[in-house]
């Protein structure tokens, strides 16, 4: 996740915890495209507490800078926390299905 040669990462890495309802994945998604940030990553998955679900979501730090990007997702009304993960720390994993 660092850039060639020069140590900076290259990804905003986002932790987002919003309620769990119809079209919030949309509004969020809606938001970064209207505001032309490319998402690198994008995953949702439900928490232990059933009102609430998880969005990881990646971002390129070149579309757009992190303060800009956490203000604009926290506008959103079913946001209810965001916190960023450190690139370092981050553990990433590649997935493919293949039918064949």
């Amino acid at each position: 996740m660092t850039s060639a040669g020069d140590g900076e990462p290259r990804h905003h890495i986002l932790s987002v915890l919003v309620e769990n309802k119809a079209g919030v994945l949309a509004r969020v998604a809606g938001l970064f495209s209207r505001r032309g940030f490319n998402i690198f990553s994008l995953a949702v998955a439900p928490t232990n507490d059933e009102r609430f679900s998880r969005l990881t979501i990646v971002v390129d730090v070149e579309s757009a800078p992190l303060e800009q990007i956490v203000q604009q997702l926290d506008k959103l009304v079913n946001v209810v926390s965001i916190s960023q993960l450190a690139p370092e720390a981050a553990v990433e994993r590649e997935l493919v299905l293949a039918t064949v």
